[in-house]
């Protein structure tokens, strides 16, 4: 795979685009499809195009988007042949570069999950679950990537935000300036004085610990120290038994299985129960039989184990409101303490910290040093101080840039005679310096450090490793062989799995699955829940991947003949889940090891009947363009229209009503919006966006397969795109997969704009249609155009 990606990767080279026009034939075919409804007597969407010496440059690459997307000449219009289109989409491409001025974004600001990110590889920070980003609290991205400069502004209360966030961090990392290695402690938590759950669901004594609820509630040491001062790995020992399976004449949660005791960890100073840290391990438990469960884990300074009731009910009185409804209980069972299925410890026991090597690593990595550095030496603080400048701010430091900083450190240390302190507090003020938090690029073509920083955030969402700072600092980055080089190790890094979480997340608008979730207690949707929902969003981010990791085609995000599903997604579709195949999308083989069939993966054939196949069948997308209650062709056609087309309708006429459901079910949706059409300020963008929705509509809220609305309505999922009928989602889906290209240069553009942080104008797209040409043969095989991108002067040029 190497071997043909460093093949296909060197061919790319600066090339003229495909769309090249002969001037004088264009006028010609501008007046003959476009000039009847863009002309001196009817000017559709006040644009007129007989005339366009008025024409600016955003109008014109828009007429350029609109052609090369198949958008206009609209369905109903005679259409150009593709030659024609071409011809015409590079003329408006080339009239918009004419007067296109430079592009100028303006600084880019690291965005909260690059912050977190690179403070923990700055920092050595990557053992435990300490967050860097957590102390930054206010990142509102009102539009596009959350990596575009123009959205990435700062405020004295987000610098102050910053600041807090680094000493947090600098105290984590340098905890200690001792080049003794911490003894090991055994920590005996007495089970009177735990807590945790509510007084009503827990009973204590001095043998043991007994609780019955469970949701987010953890239960921990009640000692006012329980938080481990030191970071390090501990040993966490708990034995514990399941405890009153049938205790009232009803089953309680959980139900036809036993408890489940979650091990976990989690910061000291959380701001409530909602907060779950990180669950370490999980153990199926007995009724009645004592069993003793040992785990490692490393634990961050500040930080606290806890133990929680996987399974068990977060609520338990509306269970016994429940069974008094239903006469299945007495009401004097609300008067008495609760009595259902509960988890009993009768040891608590934390062992540690233990270290495989003294310094550990955050101090290794934060000094640059393998042993404790002597602080009060000038000649070692100077060095340190300059090696952490270099890293932190991702380029070659000059002495003389050292020098204030030399001098604060010398300050900081006359105020508080402690040099740790000192220098903490001047590593504190370079995390909070412009130097560390933008991403400081010059006009025109990236010099080395810029390049290496634009390449390792793409890819990485984080500071340039070791080789590729050392790849800048030589000038070797600069030659296409060596910045070629470069991206394939980028790209088969793992980290670069935070690519395919983040990007996908933001282009499908992920982020916005379960902002209007259905109502968990009803009866039609009582299997939708938060596990499930995070499936849901696991699913479209794998399936990215693996399109990505095996180089497939795009066409993949349209149609294909699987999907990549646990336990629960595949009985959500109705298809077979083999659980024995645990899926690995770098290798795509199975795993022998056991795993849980919930958490696990796996690459399931589908059969012709599933309607699964590409996005448009995934329960993330079905659920995200409904509102939790029911579905709307209108909402689904823009989602196709905006995310997968990169063709957004625009805003409904203000003086036009929205359109209301008929909640009596005397007119189906289809009719409703036949209405709606009728007006003519509606028409000409619902004719577009209506059809893909309706090819949705067999998909219920939350992704399910339906043939009927009701008893009373049948599902109807006929409409007509790019001027051919279709029945269902399959054909529509053949029809969007019949031209590739106007979803392929969407998720060019996309991706080019998420790594360059700002929006693409005209003089980039020449680029575009140079790539797009490139990988067309190939059917745009997504590793590849990724590749082209990283090479190409999209990445290059600022």
């Amino acid at each position: 795979m190497k071997t043909i990606l460093i093949a296909l990767i060197s061919l790319v080279a600066s090339a003229g685009t495909s769309h090249a026009a002969t001037p004088e034939k264009v006028p010609i075919l501008i007046h003959k499809y476009c000039v009847h409804c863009h002309g001196e007597e009817d000017q559709s969407g006040d644009i007129r195009l007989d005339h366009l010496a008025s024409a600016d440059a955003e109008l014109l690459t828009s007429i350029y988007q609109q052609l090369s997307s198949r958008v206009m000449p609209p369905d109903n219009e005679s259409q150009p042949t593709a030659e024609e289109r071409n011809r015409m989409a590079g003329h408006f491409l080339e009239l918009a570069q004419q007067s296109t001025p430079a592009s100028t974004a303006g600084l880019r600001r690291l965005n909260k999950r690059e912050y977190n990110q690179t403070l923990r590889d700055l920092l050595g920070l990557d053992e435990g679950i300490f967050e860097p980003g957590r102390f930054v609290y206010g990142q509102e991205i009102e539009a596009g990537f959350d990596t575009e400069a123009r959205e990435l502004v700062i405020s004295n209360e987000l610098l102050l935000e910053y600041m807090n966030a680094a000493q947090e961090s600098l105290r984590q990392a340098l905890f200690t300036s001792s080049a003794t290695m911490p003894e090991s402690n055994v920590i005996n938590i007495k089970t009177k004085k735990m807590k945790g759950g509510s007084s009503r669901y827990e009973t204590k004594s001095k043998d043991s610990y007994i609780f019955r609820v469970g949701g987010n509630n953890k239960i921990a040491s009640g000692e006012p120290n329980k938080l481990l001062r030191i970071p390090g790995r501990y040993r966490i020992t708990v034995t514990a038994s399941a405890i009153d399976e049938n205790e009232y004449p009803v089953k309680f949660t959980p139900i036809n299985e036993a408890p489940t005791l979650a091990i976990g960890v989690v910061p000291g100073n959380r701001s409530g129960i909602s907060e779950l840290g990180k669950t370490v391990a999980s153990y199926p438990l007995a009724y009645n039989r004592e069993q003793t469960f040992q785990v490692e884990t490393f634990i961050d300074r500040d930080y606290y184990p806890y133990l929680r009731f996987a399974n068990g009910p977060g609520k338990p009185i509306t269970q016994i409101r429940s069974g008094i409804r239903r006469r299945k209980l007495p009401k004097s069972a609300m008067n008495k303490p609760f009595r259902g299925p509960g988890i009993k410890i009768t040891q608590f026991q934390i062992e540690g910290p233990y270290y495989d090597f003294w310094p550990p690593k955050p101090i290794r990595v934060t000094y640059s040093s393998d042993s404790m550095p002597n602080l009060s030496d000038a000649t070692a603080r100077a060095y340190l101080l300059g090696r952490f400048a270099t890293r932190a701010f991702r380029r070659r430091v000059s002495r003389k840039e050292i020098e204030p900083w030399y001098a604060y450190s010398q300050k900081q240390y006359d105020a508080t005679g402690d040099w740790h302190e000192a220098v903490v507090k001047t590593m504190t003020g370079m995390l909070t310096s412009p130097d560390f938090l933008y991403l400081l690029e010059e006009e025109g073509q990236l010099s080395a450090f810029p390049l290496a920083s634009r390449l390792s955030y793409f890819f990485w969402s984080s500071m340039p490793d070791h080789e590729l700072f050392l790849a800048a600092n030589s000038g070797k980055l600069s030659d296409p062989a060596e910045l070629r080089a470069q991206v394939v190790r980028l790209i088969q890094d793992p980290r670069s799995d935070r690519l395919c979480e983040s990007f996908v997340d933001q282009w499908l608008s992920l982020d916005k699955l379960g902002t209007m979730p259905p109502d968990s207690k009803s009866r039609e949707f009582r299997e939708y829940n938060a596990s499930l929902e995070q499936s849901m969003r696991n699913e479209t981010r794998q399936f990215f991947r693996y399109i990505f990791r095996q180089n497939r085609s795009v066409g993949d995000f349209i149609d294909c003949n699987y999907a990549i599903v646990n336990s629960r997604l595949a009985k959500l579709y109705g298809i077979p889940f083999e659980a024995d195949k645990a899926f690995d999308s770098d290798r795509n083989l199975a795993t022998d090891k056991a795993f849980d069939s919930e958490k696990s993966w796996a690459l399931a054939k589908l059969p012709p009947t599933a309607r699964r196949g590409g996005l448009l069948g995934q329960a993330s997308v079905l659920t995200l363009t409904s509102n939790g209650v029911e579905t709307s062709p209108v909402t689904r056609g823009v989602w196709v229209l905006s995310e997968m087309l990169g063709t957004p309708p625009p805003p409904p006429p203000k003086e036009v009503p929205a359109l209301v459901p008929d909640l009596n079910g005397a007119n189906s949706v289809r009719e409703l919006l036949e209405k709606h059409r009728s007006d003519s300020a509606c028409m000409e963008c619902h004719r577009r966006m209506d059809p893909l929705g309706f090819a949705l509509e067999s998909y219920d809220p939350i992704g399910r397969l339906r043939t009927r609305y009701s008893k009373r309505q049948k599902v109807d999922t006929t409409g007509t795109f790019m001027r051919q009928d279709f029945k269902n989602i399959e054909e529509l889906k053949e029809i969007l997969s019949s031209d590739l290209r106007p979803f392929a240069r969407n998720l060019v553009v996309r991706i080019a704009e998420y790594a360059k942080g700002r929006r693409l104008v005209a003089t980039d797209y020449t680029t575009v249609e140079s790539i797009l040409d490139r990988t067309e043969k190939e059917r745009f095989r997504l590793k590849s155009l990724v590749a082209y991108i990283a090479t190409s002067d999209l990445m290059t040029n600022k």
